[in-house]
């Protein structure tokens, strides 16, 4: 396994099914404000390094979140380095949490009763 995808015989299986990165990223910001780089290693830390999402995948989902009014950007001035644009979830983002929230639980029970049907064969 390679972090995105199980090498499963002669297939190539993603191991983070496709539309997980915003709520990702809008559950970490429920934590703390994070600037994209941190964002990248506490998915990597938090999925126990199956999954390390890059730049290209994480800063435009950044920016649709907050285009979407998800999250806004705050800066944050440090003195040794670089300011780095921090993002924290608004009021909107919490709400989209919750709703996601409320239909994962079916994504999940969906995901489990396909792999049980591949392991019938």
């Amino acid at each position: 396994m390679n972090g995105r995808h199980c090498r499963c015989g002669p297939f190539n299986v993603d191991v983070v099914p496709k539309g997980l990165l915003q709520p990702f990223i809008l559950r970490l910001l429920m934590e703390k404000p994070m600037h994209g780089f941190e964002i990248m290693e506490q998915i990597f830390e938090k999925t126990d390094g199956m999954w390390r999402p890059g730049p290209a995948a994480v800063y435009p989902s950044l920016a649709q979140l907050e285009s979407a009014g998800y999250i806004e950007a705050v800066n944050k001035e440090t003195q040794n380095e670089k300011a780095r644009k921090q993002y924290k979830i608004t009021e909107t983002g919490k709400e989209a949490i919750k709703e996601y929230n409320k239909v994962s639980g079916n994504i999940a029970e969906n995901m489990h009763q396909f792999t049980r049907f591949l392991k019938r064969f």
